[in-house]
C-alpha cells in the first residue's frame, strides 16, 4: 500500500490559491498558528446572476472576492474574516461621480473602483504624507511602493527629506532576493532573478542622478550645507546598504551582480568627494592625538601585536581600511592594498598547513579572492604534497540513498518503467537478452513477459546513459524505437553502437524502415551520404550490399546523377569491377570521369580534345567501339583525325607514331633489337648480361636477374641477424611479434616471466612512440594476443596524445617536435614508475581535458563532460594517485549534485575525498546532503587510519553494532505512537541527530520547550551533554524537560562558549524570545569582538524584552526566566573574558544595563568606570568584583588598588578609584606631596624660582646670597648644595666691596669642595654598578644650571695676575687632597681645559695647591705668543730640543689641522717652533693651544702683534684673513674657523653681510667672465661655512634692506642665494628664491624696465621651465631679441621648447632663434611643417569638376614648392639626407600638379588617400608621373593593373616603352596581365594588344605559354619554328 503523505510535506492552507500575488501575500502569515486548517475552509454565499469573479485577495485575516456584472455596471464585494468567520457582502453600482462610504462597527471605509494600487498610493502621496503611506504599505504587506520620479524630483525641489526618505525606502528592496514565496515552492522568475537585478539597477540610475545633481548644486551654497549633508548621508546609506545586499544575497558574483555594484560603486565615487574634508595631522606622533572614540580601541590592541597579526585581525574582522591608515601611521608597507593582500594570501597559506581550513577560507573571502580558485591554485602549485594530499580529502564527502517503492505490477510497461526507474542494470540486461534467446528458441514458457519496440519508446524512466545502453542492446537485435526510426542521423548512429550498416549482406540493417517519403533504407542511406558528400562510405556500401540500378532504383537515379555528377562516376566506375571482360564500361566510365572533370561542356572525345586533355581523350578512344581506328559509329567516340592531330602536336613522338608522314600506321617487322645495337658499347656486353630477357638473342646462358636475396650472395656476403618482436612492432606488425615471442623464446622453455618481460617492453615501445598510431595500436594488439590486458596502456596513449594534442595548439610546425620531445622525456620516467612525473602529467591530463570540454562547446558539469573526465580518473587508478577531483568540483559548483553523484558512484571514490568535495556546493546542498545521507555506513579497509584534522565531523553511526535507522523509517514508526513528537525527541536523543528535534517540532501539539532542550542536548558532543545532564537520573531520552533543565543547559553551554547550538535552537523554536539578541551579542563579543554590533543587539533585545512585557498571547518563555538567564549570560561573558581590554570594552558596553534588569547583580556602571580608570596602569580589576559584587567588597578591592596605584605613583588614578569607592583621600593627599618634594628636579625648580623672584622684586644682593648660604648650610646633599653656592656667589658678584673678590673665592672654593666630593661619589657608584657607564653623558638640568651661575662668568675673578705661573705650585706634594679627591680634582681642572677656561682653572689649582702640568703648558704656551718669559720653559722643552732641527721641523698629527697657516719659517723664528713642541705634549687644553698657535701664524701672516689679534673678535679677524690677498686665503679662513670653534650661523651673518656691503659697493660690471670669478669665489666663501643654506638664507633675509634704487644687487642676492641652496639640493630654499624672483619680476623689473636685469636673472639661476614667466615678459614687451645674445646651450634648448609650447604658430621667432643658434634642422623642419600646412589648407578647399582651379590655388602650391626648396636646403646643409630627400619627393609632386594646373588638366595628385592612389596613377597620362606619385606616396603600385589599363584596354605602347626606361619587364608581370585578360571580358582590341604586348616578353617560354593559352597559334608556331627557340622550347615541353 502507498505510505501516507508525511505531515511536513502538506502544503500551507494557501496552496491551492492560483494567484500568484495571493501566494506571496500569503507566505507571509503566520505559518506557526494558521487562521485556516491544514486542509482549508468552506463557505458559500448567493450571487447575482451574469457575475463573474474578477479580483481575489488574501490575507492573513481575511479573504475579499470581487464579482463584476456584465459591461461592468455594477459589482458586488465579499468579505470573509477568518478568525471571527463573518461574512459581509455589499453591492454597488459604478457611478464615476459617485463615492461609496461603508460605515461599520470599526469605522468608515471607502470603497474604489478602478485604482491600481499605483495610484492609489500616489493620491496618498500627494493629499497625505509619507508615514500615511508607509503604514498603509505595512498593514496590507505590499513593500514599499514604487515612488514615480517626479515625487523625488518635487521633494527635492522643495527640500522635503522625508519625501526623499521615503523613496528610497521604496526602493530598498529592488535588488533583495524575492521573500514571498515559500520554502516548499519557488517562483519561476527566480531563473532569470540575477538578469532583473542588472534591470533594475539600471533602471534606478535615473533617480540617482537627479540625487546626486541636487547634492552637486546645493554643495557650493553656503545657507543648503546643511541639506546637502543630510541629503548625501541618506544617499550614501542607501546605496551601501544596496551593495550589502548584493554581496550577501549571494556567495559569488555573477556578470550581472558585478554589473550592479559597478553601477552603484560607480555612484559612491562620486558623491564621497562632497564628504566633509578633514585636513591630515602634520607631524605624525608629535602632534598630540585627539580623544579616540570608542570604536577605535582596536587600535590600542594593535599596538601589542606584530603586523602580520594586525593584518590576520582585520582581515577576519573585515576592518581592512581601518588596517591600512594604522599601518600607514607607523609607516608600513602592508598600507598598501596590494601589501595587505599579498601578506594575507600568506596568512591563509599559514592557516592551510595547520590544517585551520575554515580561517583560510574566511581570510580568502574577506580580502575579495575566489575561494574556490585560490584553493584550487594552492593545491596544484604547491610542494607540501601533505597539504596537497588534506586539501583534496578535505573537499569531498557524499553518501546516496534512495528510496524504492515496490510496484505490484506485471504488465510489462509498468515493469519496465519500474526497473528503468530505479536504474536496475542487471534485470533490464536479463529481460532484453532473454528476449533474443526468445526469438532465437521459440521458449514456450518465457521467464520475462513480452517486451516490444513501443513499451521501450514510451515507458523508459532512466538516465540518457542507460537509454543509450538499453538502445544498443536492441539494435543489435535488430529492434529500433520509432523515435530513432524517424531520425534518421540518430538511427545512423544507433547502428553504428550496434556494429554498423554493413554487419550483414543479406538485406537492409532496418527492415522495418520507412520515410515519410516511402523511401527503403538503402535509397534514404544513398541520398544521406550524397547530402553529406561521403564518398568512401558511399563507395563501401554500394560494394557491400552489391547495389546496382537493377536491385536498388536509386543506384540508376538520372536526378541523382544531375545533381551530384560524381555519383555517376562512382557508379559507372564500380561496374568495371563486375565484368572486367567489357571494354565498353570503361569508356563510359571515362567519359562520365571527363564530364566531373570538365563541367559545362558534353561528354564526348572531342570535348576532351578540346579542353586540352589530350592523353585522357586518347586512352578513352582505346577503350572505345572500334578502338583506335575508330570503326564504331558512336557519336560519343567518334572525333575528327585533323582536331586528334593538332591536339597531339605537344607530344611529337606519339603524333608521329599514329600518324605517319608516309605509309599506312601497321606495324613492320623489326629489323634489329636493342642488344644488337648495344654491341658497341663495351662496358655493356649484352651476351654476358640480360641473359634472363627472352628477346636477348646474344646471350650465351639464361639466368636470372641477381638480387639482394640471391643465395650464393646471402652466404657470401650478408650478416644475418634475427629480428626481435620489438622490431616488428616499430614496423607495426603484432601478429609477426606474437609468432616471435612464441617461437624463439617460449618454445623450449616454460618461463611465465618472458611474457610479463616482453610486455612490459611492449608498454614501453608504446608509450615512447605514442604520436605513431601504427606502432601504438601494434603494441596494444600484441598485449591482448598474449593474454595481458592492454588498459594501462591504452588510457596512457590516450592521455599523452590529449596532451600533445592541447600543447600543439598555439605553436609552430617547427616547435611541435620539441614538445613531442619534452614529452618523451617524462614518458621514460612515467615507465619508472616515478610518482612525481605521474602527477605533473596528471595536471596536464586534467587541463587538456577541460580545454577539449570547451572547444565541444558542452557543459562543464555536464553527463558528456563526465565521459571526457573519466580519463583522467583512469590514469589515476592505474598509477596510484589521488583520484582527480576537477569534474566534481565543477560539479559543485554548479549545482549538480546527481552528476556528481553519479560520477563519485561510477569510479568509486573514496570517502574521505568525497566528504571533502561536499563542502564545495552551495549551503543549501550541503546541509541536504548531510542530512539525508548522515546515517551511511561506510566501509573502511582493515588498518586505514583516520585523517587528522577532517573539518567534517564523523559519522555518528560508523561504530554503531546495530544497523542505523532510516529516517521515513523513524518517521513512520513516530505516527504509529500516540505522542510522535515525543517518540521523535527520544530518537533524536539515541540517534544524536538534532534534525530530528526539527520534525518533532512541526507537530500541532508538540512543546517547543522539550523540542529545544533537545536540540541542544543533541547539538554538542557527548562530554558536555553529560556535564550538562548529570543532574538528570534517568535516561534523557525520556526525561520531560522542563525550565530548571534548560537553565543547567543555558549555563553549561555559555561555560563552555558553545554559543552557535544556543543560537541556532533559539531561532527555530523560540523565534520571538529576547535571548536571541542576548546570544548574539555574546557571539559578537567573544568570538568577533566587534562591540559596536553588539550595543545594537543589547538595543534589540531591550526592545523585544518591553515587547514581551507588554503584549499578552505569545508563547514565550517566562520574563522573569529571562531576565534572569540574561544575567547569567552577562556575568559568564565577563568571567570569559581573557585580557583586561576586553572586559573594559564589555563593561563600557554594558554600562546602562541596570536599567534593563531587574534581578541582582553588579553595578556595571561603576565596574566600567573603575575599569576606565585602570585602562593605562598595570593595577587590574579583581575577578572577586565579577563573581560576588556587594558594595563592601567593591570598596575592599578599590582599598588594595589605591594602595597599589600609591605605590607605582599613580596619584591621580589613585584619587579618581578612592571618589568612585568614596573612600578617605587625606592620606593619599599627604603622601603625594612627600613623594613630590623627594624628587631632585622639584627642588631644583624650587631654587630657580626663588632665584626669579629675588630678582624680580630687586631684593638686595647681600641679603638674597645671605638666604642661598644659609640654606646650603643646611642641606646634606652635594650637588644642591653646589648650586646654591653658585647662586650665593652670583648675588655676591653684584656687591660693590673690597671685600667682595675675596669672598667669591672663597664661596667658588666650597663650591670646588663640593664638586669634587660628588664626583668622588660618582665615580665610586660606577664602580659598584652592575652596569657600564653611559659613552656619551647627557648635561641634565643641575649641569645647566651650574653653567649658567658659573664663578667663571664673574669678571671680577678673571685677574690677568691668573694667567702667570708664579703663584702656582710647583710639585704634586703640596697638594692638601689626597687619593680619590686629588684624582677627582685633577679630572674636573681637565675639563676646564679642555673648555678653554684657562681662569678658572689656574684659580683652582691655587686654592687646592694642585700642580697640573698641561695647565703649565697652557699658559707657557700663552706667555710664549705674547712675548712674555715664563720660569721653567726650558724645562718643558729640553728633552726635544736636541731631536729636532728647527729648519726641517715637521708637523705631527696634533698640529695638521694648522697646516694652512705655516710658512716655512727662518731659523730666527724659535718661537714657531717652540709653540708647536708645546701643542704636542699638551693633553688637556690642546684646543687653547691651538688656538693660540693659529693666531700667533696670523699675526705673523697679517704683520701684527699677537696681542692685538688676540683682543680682537674671532669675527674681525676672520673678516681680515679673507680680505687678504693671499692665493691660500680660503683654506686659511676654514683652518681658523675650525680651531677657533666658530658657530655656523655666526659664519654665515659674516659671509652675508660681506657680500652685500660688497655687491653695494661695486659698481656695475656687465663682463661675463667677471661674474664668472665673482661667482666661484662666493661659491668658496659659502663652503667656509659648514652648511651653504645658512648663507642662502642669510642672503634672503638681507635683501628686504637693499634700497629699491639697486635693483641690481637685489638680482645678484638672489642669484647667490640660488648658488647656495644649489649646493645641497635644498628645494625650499630654492623655491624661496624662486617665488622672490616671480615678485620681483613682476612687480619691480617688468615696470621699471629693466630687461637687462630680467635677462640676469633669468640666466644667473638658469631655471628656465620654473622661469617662463621672464620669457613672456619680454615677449610682451618685444625684448625677445635680448635673449639671443647669451650664447648658451641650456638656454637655446630652453627657448625652443617655450616656442613649441608656448607660441608654437610664431614662426618668425622660431627662425630667429634658430638662426642665432645655427640650427640648420630646425629651420627646415618649420619650412617643411609650413608647407604640409599649406597643404592641409589646400585640402580644405574645393576641387573637383564643379569647382574651377583658382589662383589662390596655384599661389598656394607655389608656396608650397618655395618652402619645400628651402626645407631641402636646410636640411642639406645640416646633413639630414633623409629629411632632404623626402622634401625633394614632395616637391617633384607639387611641380607635377602645377604642371597639370597650368596645362588646363584637372589630374588631382595632392592629398591623395592610400584607396585612391592606384586610381590616380591609373589616370595619369604619363608613366613618370606615376613614378612621381608613387615615390611622393611611397607607395608601391600594382603595375600589372596599371599596364593592363594603359597598354592591353587602351594600346598605349608609348606608355610601355616609358616604363621599359625606368624598370625591366619581369615574366611575372606578363603573368599577372594574362591573367586579368582572362578574368576579365576586355574588348576584341584587348587580344591583340597583348599579343603585340608578348613581343616584349624576354623569357621565351612565357612567351610560347601565354600565347598558346591565348590561341595565339601563330605565334606559338612561331617560336617553335624559329631556329633560336625551338631547341629550348623542345626541351621545356619534354619535360
Amino acid at each position: 500500500a502507498k505510505a501516507p503523505e508525511p505531515p511536513a510535506l502538506r502544503l500551507p492552507w494557501y496552496g491551492d490559491v492560483p494567484n500568484s500575488e495571493c501566494r506571496r501575500m500569503a507566505a507571509t502569515a503566520n505559518l506557526g498558528q494558521p487562521c485556516a486548517p491544514p486542509g482549508g475552509i468552506l463557505t458559500s454565499f448567493t450571487v447575482p446572476e451574469q457575475t463573474t469573479p474578477t479580483m481575489l485577495n488574501v490575507s492573513e485575516f481575511s479573504v475579499v472576492l470581487t464579482f463584476t456584472s456584465a459591461g461592468n455596471s455594477s459589482t458586488m464585494l465579499a468579505h470573509w474574516d477568518l478568525e471571527s468567520q463573518s461574512r459581509l457582502q455589499l453591492y454597488l453600482e459604478i457611478c464615476k461621480t459617485w463615492l461609496f462610504l461603508r460605515v461599520s462597527e470599526s469605522g468608515l471605509s471607502l470603497v474604489l473602483f478602478t485604482v491600481s494600487q499605483e495610484e492609489l498610493l500616489n493620491r496618498l502621496m500627494v493629499f497625505g504624507s509619507a508615514g500615511v503611506v508607509d503604514s498603509l504599505c505595512h498593514l496590507n504587506d505590499w513593500g514599499r511602493c514604487s515612488m514615480p520620479i517626479h515625487a523625488l524630483q518635487a521633494g527635492l525641489k522643495n527640500r522635503q527629506l522625508d519625501m526623499v526618505d521615503f523613496f528610497l525606502k521604496s526602493k530598498e528592496n529592488i535588488l533583495c532576493p524575492p521573500t514571498g514565496y515559500g520554502v516548499l515552492e519557488q517562483s519561476p522568475a527566480n531563473t532569470t532573478q540575477m538578469q532583473l537585478k542588472s534591470k533594475y539597477a539600471q533602471d534606478l540610475c535615473p533617480a540617482l542622478d537627479l540625487l546626486h545633481s541636487a547634492i552637486r548644486d546645493t554643495y557650493a551654497e553656503a545657507q543648503s550645507q546643511q541639506f546637502c549633508e543630510q541629503l548625501l548621508n541618506i544617499t550614501l546609506n542607501f546605496l551601501n546598504t544596496q551593495i550589502r545586499v548584493l554581496l550577501s544575497s549571494a556567495p559569488e558574483l555573477d556578470a550581472n551582480l558585478q554589473e550592479c555594484v559597478k553601477i552603484l560603486s560607480g555612484y559612491i565615487s562620486e558623491l564621497r568627494t562632497y564628504l566633509r574634508k578633514y585636513p591630515w595631522l602634520v607631524g605624525g606622533d608629535q602632534t598630540p592625538a585627539p580623544k579616540q572614540p570608542p570604536d577605535m580601541t582596536m587600535e590600542e590592541l594593535w599596538e601589542s601585536l606584530s603586523v602580520e597579526d594586525v593584518v590576520k585581525q582585520a582581515i577576519l574582522c573585515s576592518e581592512i581600511p581601518r588596517a591600512q591608515a594604522y599601518l600607514r601611521k607607523h609607516s608600513c608597507p602592508e598600507q598598501k592594498l596590494e601589501e595587505l593582500r599579498r601578506t594575507g594570501l600568506r596568512l591563509a597559506f599559514n592557516c592551510l598547513t595547520h590544517r585551520d581550513l575554515q580561517q583560510a577560507t574566511t581570510l580568502l573571502t574577506n580580502m575579495g579572492f575566489n575561494v574556490k580558485e585560490q584553493l584550487h591554485s594552492i593545491c596544484v602549485y604547491t610542494a607540501d604534497r601533505d597539504l596537497r594530499a588534506y586539501m583534496t580529502r578535505t573537499r569531498f564527502s557524499v553518501a546516496v540513498s534512495c528510496l524504492v517503492s515496490v510496484l505490484g505490477s506485471c504488465d510489462p510497461a509498468v515493469l519496465w518503467s519500474y526497473l528503468t526507474s530505479l536504474h536496475d542494470q542487471t534485470r533490464n540486461t536479463a529481460w532484453l537478452t532473454s528476449m533474443a534467446a526468445q526469438d532465437r528458441e521459440n521458449t514456450a514458457a518465457p521467464q520475462w513477459p513480452a517486451l516490444t519496440a513501443d513499451i521501450v519508446n514510451g515507458n523508459t524512466c532512466c538516465s540518457g546513459y542507460m537509454r543509450d545502453q538499453i538502445l544498443d542492446m536492441l539494435a543489435r537485435q535488430e529492434v529500433f524505437v520509432q523515435s530513432e526510426i524517424s531520425d534518421f542521423e540518430q538511427l545512423l548512429w544507433r547502428l553504428g553502437q550496434a556494429g554498423g550498416v554493413m554487419r550483414g549482406n543479406s538485406g537492409p540493417p532496418v527492415p522495418q524502415f520507412s520515410a515519410a517519403q516511402g523511401q527503403d533504407f538503402h535509397t534514404r542511406f544513398i541520398q544521406h551520404c550524397l547530402e553529406n558528400s561521403l564518398h568512401y562510405l558511399l563507395y563501401t556500401y554500394l560494394e557491400h550490399y552489391r547495389l546496382t540500378p537493377s536491385n536498388c532504383p536509386a543506384v540508376g537515379d538520372r536526378g541523382l546523377y544531375e545533381t551530384y555528377p560524381w555519383f555517376e562516376m562512382m557508379v559507372k566506375l564500380q561496374r568495371i569491377t563486375r565484368d572486367l571482360t567489357d571494354p565498353e564500361r570503361v569508356f563510359q566510365a571515362s567519359l562520365t570521369s571527363a564530364q566531373v572533370l570538365l563541367p559545362g561542356s558534353q561528354a564526348s572525345v572531342s570535348s576532351m580534345l578540346l579542353e586540352g586533355h589530350s592523353l585522357l581523350a586518347l586512352s578513352t578512344i582505346m577503350f572505345g567501339p572500334g578502338g583506335i581506328d575508330q570503326k564504331g559509329q558512336d557519336a560519343l567516340c567518334r572525333v575528327d583525325p585533323q582536331l586528334l592531330r593538332m591536339a597531339l602536336s605537344p607530344y611529337p613522338k606519339l603524333k608521329a607514331a599514329l600518324f605517319p608522314h608516309s605509309g599506312s600506321r601497321a606495324s613492320s617487322a623489326c629489323d634489329i633489337s636493342i642488344y644488337q645495337l648495344m654491341q658497341c658499347l663495351h662496358p655493356l656486353d649484352p651476351s654476358r648480361l640480360f641473359g634472363w630477357q627472352s628477346a636477348n638473342t646474344l646471350g650465351k646462358t639464361s639466368t636470372e636477374l641477381p638480387h639482394f636475396s640471391s643465395p650464393h650472395l646471402v652466404n657470401k656476403y650478408a650478416l644475418i641477424e634475427n629480428l626481435d618482436f620489438l622490431y616488428y612492432l616499430q614496423h607495426g606488425r603484432p601478429s609477426f611479434a606474437y609468432g616471435i615471442v612464441i617461437i624463439q623464446h617460449l618454445a623450449n622453455s616454460n618461463n611465465m616471466k618472458l611474457i610479463s618481460l616482453a610486455v612490459e617492453q611492449a608498454y614501453t615501445l608504446g608509450l615512447l612512440n605514442f604520436s605513431s598510431p601504427s606502432v601504438a595500436a601494434a603494441c596494444v594488439c600484441f598485449c591482448e594476443l598474449l593474454g595481458v590486458c592492454s588498459l594501462k596502456l591504452r588510457v596512457d596513449l590516450k592521455a599523452l596524445n590529449l596532451i600533445l594534442k592541447l600543447w600543439s595548439q598555439n605553436c609552430e610546425e617547427s616547435s611541435l617536435a620539441s614538445l613531442r620531445q619534452s614529452l618523451v622525456e617524462k614518458v621514460n620516467k612515467l615507465v619508472a614508475a616515478e610518482r612525481k612525473t605521474a602527477e605533473e602529467l596528471l595536471l596536464h591530463l586534467e587541463g587538456a581535458v577541460r580545454d577539449n570540454v570547451e572547444r565541444r562547446c558542452i557543459s562543464r558539469s555536464s553527463y558528456e563532460a563526465g565521459q571526457e573526465w573519466a580519463l583522467p580518473v583512469q590514469f589515476c587508478h592505474l598509477h596510484d594517485l589521488p583520484l582527480s577531483a576537477g569534474y566534481l568540483r565543477d560539479c559543485a559548483s554548479d549545482g549538480q549534485w546527481l552528476n556528481f553523484l553519479l560520477f563519485v558512484q561510477l569510479h568509486q571514490y573514496p570517502p574521505q575525498q568525497v566528504r571533502s568535495l561536499v563542502t564545495s556546493f552551495t549551503p543549501a546542498l550541503q546541509a541536504h546532503l548531510f542530512l539525508a545521507f548522515q546515517d551511511l555506513q561506510v566501509i573502511r579497509p582493515q588498518g586505514a587510519m583516520e585523517v587528522q584534522g577532517d573539518s567534517l565531523p564523523p559519522l555518528p553511526m560508523e561504530e554503531s553494532s546495530e544497523a542505523p535507522k532510516d529516517l521515513f523509517q523513524v518517521l513512520l514508526e513516530s505516527q504509529e505512537k500516540t505522542s510522535p513528537w515525543r517518540h521523535l525527541l527520544t530518537e533524536a536523543v539515541e540517534q544524536h541527530s538534532p534534525p530530528l528535534t526539527v520534525l518533532a517540532a512541526c507537530n500541532q501539539d508538540a512543546e517547543l520547550l522539550q523540542c529545544l532542550c533537545v536540540w541542544i542536548l543533541t547539538s554538542v558532543d557527548e562530554e558536555v551533554a553529560q556535564e550538562a545532564t548529570s543532574h538528570i537520573n534517568e535516561n534523557p531520552g525520556h526525561h520531560t524537560w522542563n525550565l530548571h533543565d534548560l537553565s543547567v543547559l543555558w549555563k553549561t553551554l555559555l561555560r563552555k562558549c558553545k554559543i552557535r547550538p544556543l543560537i541556532r535552537g533559539f531561532q527555530l523554536f523560540q523565534r520571538e524570545s529576547p535571548l536571541i539578541h542576548m546570544l548574539q551579542m555574546f557571539e559578537l563579543c567573544y568570538d568577533y569582538k566587534s562591540y559596536q554590533r553588539a550595543e545594537e543587539k543589547l538595543l534589540e533585545f531591550q526592545k523585544c524584552l518591553l515587547n514581551v512585557r507588554h503584549v499578552l498571547g505569545l508563547e514565550c518563555l517566562p520574563v522573569q526566566w529571562v531576565e534572569s538567564q540574561a544575567s547569567v549570560l552577562l556575568l559568564t561573558l565577563m568571567q570569559q573574558c581573557e585580557t583586561q581590554y576586553e572586559l573594559r570594552r564589555l563593561l563600557q558596553l554594558l554600562a546602562n544595563m541596570e536599567r534593563l534588569l531587574k534581578s541582582n547583580g553588579p553595578d556595571f556602571k561603576k565596574l566600567s568606570q573603575l575599569s576606565q580608570i585602570l585602562a593605562e596602569t598595570p593595577v587590574c580589576l579583581s575577578s572577586c568584583l565579577l563573581e560576588d559584587y556587594t558594595p563592601e567588597s567593591l570598596q575592599g578591592e578599590c582599598q588594595s588598588m589605591l594602595e597599589e596605584l600609591q605605590e607605582l605613583g599613580l596619584f591621580s588614578q589613585a584619587r579618581r578609584v578612592a571618589e568612585l569607592a568614596g573612600l578617605p583621600i587625606d592620606r593619599l593627599i599627604v603622601q603625594k606631596a612627600k613623594r613630590h618634594w623627594e624628587r631632585q628636579d622639584t627642588r631644583l625648580a624650587f631654587w630657580k624660582r626663588c632665584h626669579d623672584l629675588f630678582k624680580t622684586d630687586s631684593i638686595g644682593a647681600e641679603a638674597a646670597c645671605q638666604f642661598f648660604l644659609s640654606q646650603a648650610e643646611v642641606l646634606l646633599h652635594v650637588q644642591e648644595r653646589c648650586l646654591l653656592l653658585g647662586l650665593a656667589g652670583h648675588w655676591l658678584s653684584q656687591c660693590r666691596s673690597s671685600s667682595t673678590a675675596h669672598r667669591l673665592s672663597q664661596l667658588e672654593k666650597q663650591q670646588w669642595q663640593c664638586r669634587v666630593r660628588r664626583l668622588v661619589l660618582t665615580t665610586a657608584l660606577e664602580q659598584e654598578s652592575l652596569f657600564a657607564p653611559a659613552a656619551v653623558v647627557v648635561e641634565d638640568s643641575f649641569d645647566c644650571l651650574l653653567r649658567e651661575y658659573s664663578f667663571s662668568k664673574m669678571a671680577i675673578l678673571n685677574s690677568p695676575t691668573y694667567l702667570n705661573l708664579e703663584g702656582l705650585p710647583t710639585s704634586e706634594e703640596s697638594c692638601p687632597l689626597v687619593g680619590e679627591e686629588q684624582k677627582a680634582l685633577t679630572t674636573l681642572v681637565g675639563q676646564l681645559l679642555d673648555d678653554g677656561s684657562v681662569h678658572e682653572a689656574s684659580r683652582v689649582c691655587g686654592y687646592f695647591e694642585l700642580y697640573h702640568r698641561d695647565l703649565k703648558l697652557v699658559l707657557q704656551c700663552r706667555g710664549l705668543a705674547c712675548g712674555e718669559l715664563q720660569p721653567g720653559l726650558q724645562e718643558l722643552l729640553s728633552p726635544n730640543v736636541e731631536s729636532r732641527s728647527l729648519p726641517s721641523c715637521k708637523y705631527c698629527s696634533s698640529t695638521s689641522s694648522l697646516s694652512s697657516f705655516v710658512v716655512v719659517s727662518s731659523p730666527e723664528d724659535q718661537v714657531l717652533s717652540q709653540l708647536q713642541l708645546l701643542v704636542e705634549q699638551c693633553r688637556h687644553g690642546k684646543s687653547y693651544c691651538k688656538q693660540v698657535l693659529s693666531l700667533y701664524e696670523l699675526s705673523k701672516e697679517l704683520h701684527c702683534s699677537y696681542g692685538e689679534i688676540s683682543s680682537e673678535e674671532p669675527e674681525a679677524v676672520l673678516r681680515k684673513v679673507l680680505l687678504s690677498q693671499q692665493p691660500e686665503r680660503y683654506k686659511k679662513a676654514q683652518a681658523f674657523i675650525s680651531v677657533q670653534g666658530l658657530q655656523p650661523d655666526t659664519v654665515a651673518q659674516l659671509i652675508s653681510s660681506t657680500v652685500l656691503e660688497g655687491l653695494l659697493a661695486s659698481s656695475q660690471d656687465e663682463t661675463g667672465n667677471r661674474r664668472l670669478s665673482v661667482q666661484e669665489a662666493f661659491l668658496q666663501l659659502a663652503k667656509l661655512c659648514g652648511d651653504p643654506n645658512l648663507v642662502g638664507s642669510k642672503l634672503l633675509d638681507s635683501i628686504p634692506t637693499v634700497p629699491l634704487a639697486e635693483l641690481g644687487c637685489t638680482v645678484e642676492l638672489l642669484i647667490l642665494a640660488h648658488d647656495c641652496f644649489s649646493l645641497t639640493c635644498n628645494m625650499e630654499g630654492i623655491v624661496k628664491v624662486l617665488q622672490a624672483a616671480r615678485h620681483l619680476s613682476h612687480k619691480h623689473l617688468a615696470h621699471g624696465e629693466g630687461y637687462g636685469l630680467l635677462v640676469r636673472l633669468l640666466t644667473g639661476i638658469g631655471r628656465y621651465n620654473e622661469m617662463t614667466y621672464v620669457f613672456d615678459l619680454l615677449n610682451q614687451n618685444h625684448r625677445f631679441e635680448m635673449l639671443l645674445r647669451k650664447k648658451n646651450t641650456r638656454l637655446k634648448t630652453a627657448l625652443l621648447d617655450y616656442l613649441k609650447r608656448c607660441l608654437p604658430g610664431d614662426s618668425e621667432k622660431h627662425n630667429m632663434v634658430a638662426l642665432c643658434f645655427s640650427m640648420r634642422r630646425e629651420i627646415g623642419e618649420n619650412h617643411e611643417g609650413a608647407a604640409r600646412t599649406q597643404l592641409k589648407l589646400i585640402e580644405s578647399q574645393p576641387w573637383g569638376e564643379r569647382h574651377a582651379v583658382t589662383p589662390e590655388l596655384k599661389s598656394g602650391l607655389e608656396k608650397v614648392l618655395f618652402l619645400l626648396k628651402d626645407a631641402v636646403e636646410s636640411y642639406s646643409k645640416d646633413s639630414c639626407m633623409r629629411q632632404a630627400l623626402r622634401c625633394v619627393k614632395l616637391a617633384k609632386l607639387i611641380t607635377l600638379q602645377l604642371h597639370f594646373l597650368n596645362h588646363g588638366q584637372d589630374h588631382r595628385v595632392v592629398n591623395l588617400r592610400p584607396p585612391e592612389l592606384l586610381n590616380a596613377i591609373v589616370a595619369l597620362p604619363r608613366c613618370y608621373q606615376a613614378f612621381v606619385v608613387a615615390e611622393a606616396y611611397d607607395y608601391s603600385p600594382d603595375w600589372a593593373e596599371v599596364l593592363y589599363q594603359k597598354v592591353i584596354l587602351k594600346g598605349d605602347f608609348s606608355y610601355l616603352e616609358e616604363y621599359k626606361q625606368h624598370r625591366q619587364l619581369s615574366a611575372n608581370l606578363f603573368d599577372e596581365i594574362s591573367k586579368k585578360l582572362l578574368k576579365n571580358k576586355p574588348p576584341n582590341s584587348a587580344s591583340q594588344n597583348l599579343k603585340k604586348l608578348l613581343q616584349h616578353c624576354e623569357d621565351v617560354y612565357t612567351h610560347y605559354e601565354l600565347a598558346y593559352n591565348h590561341k595565339f597559334i601563330d605565334v606559338a608556331n612561331m617560336l617553335l619554328q624559329d631556329s633560336k627557340t625551338n631547341s629550348y622550347l623542345s626541351d621545356r615541353l619534354k619535360t
